[in-house]
């Protein structure tokens, strides 16, 4: 699939000048990953922060006193 993006002159000759014309695409594709990637772990975080049965669990697997051994 063809997509047309806009991006700052600046930026786009930046990207022009240092990813060769045979890498454009899988470099954008690439970025593309990572940035919906960290999206979705970020809103998966939020929603683990809002689970209230959850961090009652993990108030009480902080509140052990057992010593840690390594």
């Amino acid at each position: 699939m063809q997509v047309t993006l806009d991006i700052p002159d600046p930026l786009a000759k930046k990207f022009f000048l240092t990813t060769p014309a045979r890498r454009r695409s899988s470099t954008v594709a690439r970025l593309l990953r990572a940035e919906l990637r960290r999206k979705e772990l970020t809103a998966a975080c939020l929603a683990a922060n809002r689970d209230s049965q959850l961090n009652r669990e993990v108030e009480s697997w902080q509140s052990f006193d057992e010593p840690v051994e390594s």
